[in-house]
């Protein structure tokens, strides 16, 4: 690319050995030309739509946006899915988009992009994570002269009290000074760290920012389109960072804690570590956004089958899925838990401590929460980095696995434990019959449960005090899963006659969406897409996974 210079060179001119002043400079084409290459740029076809500005206004400011496949480098990024919500190039359209439905040129779908709801939200997103990282490295300086003037004032206190004690307390005196003087630097040291990471923060998000502020402001509305795909994610990752380097910041100072030094002249007190949060209020607007979206689900009821695919043979019992559609599957024939997308393309195997059941997601935290059910153990495993954490041991043979605020509550023989993340027993609570295949959190905290041994049987829920409510009059068999929605809807997998279940919170009934088939015999367990817009059905005879597209 030319330099970014207000007073740049032509860069066709530059090539054929000629300097000659640019007047514009052309954004698509990452180059400044003069005004006879300009004639000549505007005359050729392929550049009639190029975005031109004034070359001036480039110095500094970040216009150019990576037009590259992250999945194939060599590739442009050309269209745009809308049923994925993606950019993507010519192969990955012709791997991963073949069905869908609605691709578009980039240059078309980016028609009013800054008139659009995501432009709004990145707009949002950056205007209130610059402005709190700015905030809170300005209150960090202000923070680090307090303490240095904090510490002037207990080392003036100590004088004062040197006078009335004079001799007798020299010694004391000394030993205190050293305290402040060593308290002192480990904080000021550790402000000095602080401080350089949020400034290292700050720059980031500077950048993000200008560039933009400088692609809406001189960039055509496909580079604008594109740089909103192309930083959501590290927009995402930075505000993360940000509210994790907020949460660990404290306004620390010294104060001295005297003692009746005339009574008791054995040291001259204490030093106290005075800490308070900033007050920085700061939160990003996908949270709101996610809870809107939470409330708008519809429940689905139609299902037709789009993909089947294996996972190395294995049979797979519970079905965990992130926003990204990656799902986690868990192999109850082996060791291997199997990480793969939602058209069958295997993406990591991860080596547990035994066969897996049940899972549970926690994608905040980047956790997913397996049980281990032969060696009665729960195992986290880190989503992003695809490690593994250590086994938390259960009261008793886990299966069904939820959670419920920051415990975890597993299914046993008749029993289900509510523990801690470590492993501490809360509660039991006693539900007779067999074996818990399956847990979902209903209204209030309840517990749906699922028991696939029991042949006939209501659809019951438990509170957490050990009561059993029976949800509905109607009769299930054989439950293998039970999962709700954001409404206390529950979607139930009945394992020997192969039917898929729901029930309905606001009527209490009970219907079937989804019978036996060729290709859905013997369910294990399923999962919903958090949009719900896809089912994932684990089918234990052919030991395939079904992909259904829900309406």
């Amino acid at each position: 690319m030319a330099s970014k210079s207000p007073n740049m060179f032509c860069g066709t001119c530059s090539r054929r050995s000629k300097s000659t002043k640019a007047i514009k400079y052309c954004t698509d084409c990452e180059d400044a030309l003069c005004s006879e290459c300009l004639d000549v740029h505007g005359s050729i076809k392929s550049c009639a739509s190029h975005h031109v500005i004034d070359v001036n206004v480039i110095d500094g400011n970040p216009v150019v946006v990576n037009k590259s496949c992250d999945v194939h480098p060599n590739m442009l990024l050309e269209y745009f899915c809308c049923d994925h919500d993606t950019l993507c190039c010519q192969s990955c359209m012709a791997n991963d988009h073949r069905s869908c439905e609605k691709l578009l040129p980039i240059e078309v779908a980016a028609k009013g992009v800054k008139r659009s709801t995501m432009y709004e939200e990145i707009n949002t997103d950056v205007h209130i994570l610059n402005t709190a990282v700015n905030e809170l490295e300005d209150k960090k300086r202000k923070g680090m002269i307090s303490l240095n003037d904090s510490k002037e004032n207990v080392q003036q206190e100590v004088k004062t009290l040197e006078k009335q004690l004079k001799k007798r307390i020299q010694e004391m005196e000394a030993a205190i000074m050293s305290e402040i003087d060593k308290i002192h630097t480990n904080l000021s040291k550790q402000s000095s760290d602080d401080l350089e990471k949020i400034c290292d923060r700050r720059t980031k998000i500077q950048n993000i920012s200008e560039q933009f502020e400088s692609v809406t402001k001189y960039g055509s509305e496909s580079q604008i389109f594109m740089l909103l795909h192309n930083i959501k994610a590290e927009l995402k990752g930075q505000a993360k960072d940000f509210q994790q380097l907020l949460s660990c910041q404290k306004d620390v100072s010294l104060s001295l804690k005297e003692s009746d030094l005339l009574s008791v002249i054995k040291s001259f007190g204490s030093i106290e570590i005075k800490k308070s949060s900033f007050d920085i209020k700061y939160q990003p607007f996908n949270v709101q956004q996610a809870q809107a979206l939470q409330q708008q689900r519809k429940m689905p009821t139609q299902f037709k089958l789009d993909v089947k695919f294996k996972a190395a043979g294995a049979l797979i019992a519970g079905i965990g899925v992130t926003k990204d559609n990656r799902l986690f599957l868990c192999n109850y024939t082996g060791s291997n838990l199997y990480v793969m997308s939602d058209k069958g393309q295997q993406l990591a195997t991860i080596q547990m401590d035994g066969i897996q059941w049940g899972i549970a997601m926690e994608e905040e935290k980047n956790l997913a929460w397996i049980t281990l059910p032969t060696i009665n153990s729960i195992q986290p495993v880190d989503i992003v980095t695809m490690k593994k954490g250590k086994t938390i041991k259960s009261p008793g043979r886990c299966h069904g696995i939820t959670l419920i605020d920051d415990q975890i509550a597993v299914g046993s023989s008749g029993k289900i434990y509510i523990v801690s993340k470590t492993g501490d027993l809360k509660r039991t609570l006693d539900v007779g019959g067999s074996l818990v295949h399956s847990l979902s959190i209903g209204p209030k905290t309840q517990l749906y449960y699922a028991q696939a041994n029991v042949v006939k049987s209501k659809l019951n829920c438990v509170k957490l005090d050990g009561t059993i409510v029976s949800m509905s009059s109607d009769d299930t068999s054989r439950v293998m899963a039970v999962k709700t929605d954001s409404s206390n809807n529950a979607y139930l997998m009945e394992y020997g006659p192969a039917k898929f279940k729901l029930f309905s919170f606001e009527d209490k009934s009970i219907k079937t969406i989804l019978t036996k088939s060729e290709e859905f015999k013997c369910p294990y367990g399923f999962e919903f897409s958090n949009d719900f817009s896809k089912l994932f059905i684990s089918n234990v005879t052919t030991r395939e996974i079904l992909v259904f597209l829900c309406k």
